[in-house]
């Protein structure tokens, strides 16, 4: 996401994905690497799961992860 403020242009990044589904929420995490980690406290624990390249996911693999629907998109300045 581009945006101008005072005069300067702000880029944003998508830094991380919240899911809910089932009464549960899971996460994406993306690193400053591109690499995406999946975490679900319930299957996963403390650990995360390597999902792949955030470059390579589609419109529709963003929406839904793992039977759950995307509800909340974390962004951070780069």
């Amino acid at each position: 996401m581009k945006f101008e403020q005072e005069g300067e242009m702000v880029v944003l990044d998508v830094r991380g994905l919240i899911y809910h589904g089932d009464f549960h929420f899971t996460s994406r995490i993306i690193g400053t690497d591109g690499i995406v980690w999946y975490h679900d406290g319930m299957t996963t624990g403390s650990n995360c799961e390597n999902d792949g390249c955030f470059d390579k996911f589609s419109s529709s693999n963003l929406l839904n992860c793992r039977r759950k629907k995307l509800i909340l998109v974390i962004y951070a300045r780069v």
